[in-house]
């Protein structure tokens, strides 16, 4: 396979979960946007990089560094493996590596899962860093230490979220110590979400309302709440969740919803929290390896595209609505008759004709659209059926889709919650594992993947944890089946 970005990721950056020399925490950052203020020379203390704002806010600017490089934990990275996993892609291309996603039969020394569990602890000890140095600091001014700690709290928080839905019980690692993390046993899952919860309602006491810099690129209130009300939702909180989402949704003067095709714009009104784009101000790697696979380029891009049953042929009728602009603007065909996802629809190159190439993206992470879908599940389990219907059709009318408020007004409560998860999967499709993790969590993986999965499992709804971590950290115990 030719090595564009699929080169294994972990010969590039090898180890665990260990200390790591302080010129990491400065890694350079191709952003100028981002990293406003000059890092420090490497050869500073650790006492000097936290001795006043400056300093502090380079070391947090480089925890960002890892969500801008399309190798560490990107929205990209995260929706081909879980998409996958998932009935929402397939792969054109013979990689036993990565064809062990799409048939659900993964090993523990597969590279791709050791590249996501290595640099998501990393960047976790990273943001550890800055908040010890952060807390033992007396020349950071205390707003400035608020909202430093705040974002660190919360990217801890984030990749946290991420690793106990594709491992199960994993360490909830809190400190820069080796000599503890080297021996951490695994936390339960339950545990994991109280600690993220903890870390996430401090991190929303600390950080300020607005956006501390340009653009929607670092953390605020919202995007902290945002994956709190992900995170309630998941435990079945529902009434935690409506109001966190409400939180978020009540933010009117900052939020609302945009036309589909604007949804990857940056500081579109509709994106809570994005990544910015570092790649000559253009293409994202979402739109490189979705989009740019569907236009006139090589066919060596052409791996990852829609199921069948998921956009439909003359086989299978797919699960898009007659009329769903949802598949009309995020859906193309590439020239070897492959269903591409299209939401990311910038690739900059000679070979490409669309109007949109050339324009600005930025991969998303959360955006409004789901905060809705969320208060809407939230509230159909509260039976607040009404309110339900109305914060799904909010989401339907945008797709160009009949509201259920005239079509069928006096829904049931399990059909209304069918219709939100049907919402969720044409709205929130190849974004940041989704469609995989609402399988899981709802009990339906099996149900529903088995006829196209041959041989699904339990125990295949968890990744393994990396053989390379079992090696060097014998406290670790391997998932079931692995």
């Amino acid at each position: 396979m030719k090595n564009i970005h699929f080169t294994k990721y972990t010969d590039i950056l090898k180890g665990r979960i260990i200390i790591l020399l302080l010129p990491l925490l400065f890694t350079t950052i191709s952003c100028e946007k981002l990293l406003e203020v000059e890092s420090p020379p490497a050869s500073l203390l650790k006492s000097q990089v936290y001795s006043d704002n400056s300093t502090a806010e380079a070391a947090l600017r480089g925890v960002y560094s890892t969500f801008m490089n399309p190798y560490y934990c990107t929205g990209f990275q995260i929706a081909w493996r879980t998409g996958l996993s998932a009935d929402e892609l397939t792969f054109n291309y013979n990689d036993p590596s990565i064809n062990m996603f799409k048939e659900n039969d993964l090993i523990a020394d597969n590279s791709y899962i050791s590249q996501f569990w290595t640099y998501a602890y990393t960047t976790i000890y990273r943001a550890n860093d800055v908040i010890q140095g952060l807390n033992n600091s007396t020349g950071i001014s205390e707003t400035a230490k608020s909202q430093f700690i705040g974002e660190a709290l919360f990217i801890r928080s984030f990749l946290h979220f991420y690793l106990v839905n594709l491992f199960g019980d994993i360490p909830y690692v809190t400190s820069t110590d080796y000599i503890i993390t080297s021996k951490m046993e695994r936390t339960p899952v339950s545990s994991v979400y109280l600690q993220i919860e903890s870390d996430l309602k401090e991190a929303i006491e600390l950080l300020s309302s607005s956006y501390p810099t340009s653009g929607r690129y670092r953390v605020n209130k919202s995007v902290a709440s945002s994956l709190l009300s992900r995170v309630y939702l998941y435990q079945e909180k529902w009434i935690d969740a409506e109001s966190a989402a409400s939180t978020v949704i009540g933010n009117s003067a900052d939020y609302s919803l945009v036309p589909l095709s604007g949804i990857t714009l940056p500081g579109n009104k509709e994106a809570i929290w994005q990544i910015y784009n570092f790649n000559n101000n253009s293409y994202t790697s979402e739109g490189e390896h979705f989009y740019g696979a569907s236009s006139t380029m090589s066919t060596i891009l052409s791996y990852f595209s829609l199921r069948d049953e998921f956009v439909g042929n003359v086989e299978f009728p797919g699960i898009f609505e007659i009329g769903d602009l949802r598949k009309t603007d995020w859906i193309r065909t590439n020239r070897k008759n492959f269903p591409m996802s299209y939401k990311y629809r910038s690739y900059r190159s000679t070979a490409t004709t669309n109007p949109d190439d050339s324009r600005k993206e930025n991969s998303t992470v959360f955006r409004l659209a789901e905060q809705y879908l969320i208060r809407a599940e939230a509230r159909a389990q509260q039976d607040k059926l009404d309110l339900a219907i109305s914060d799904v059709d909010a989401i339907r009318e945008r797709a160009g889709l009949p509201l259920i408020a005239n079509t069928n007004p006096s829904i049931g409560k399990e059909e209304l919650l069918d219709a939100i998860m049907q919402e969720r999967r044409v709205e929130l499709f190849t974004e940041w594992g989704h469609r995989w993790f609402d399988l899981k969590r709802t009990g339906l993986a099996l149900t529903i993947l088995s006829p196209i999965k041959s041989g699904l499992t339990q125990n295949d709804l968890l990744y393994p944890i990396p053989q390379s971590e079992l090696i060097k950290n014998p406290f670790l115990q391997q998932n079931p089946g692995y």
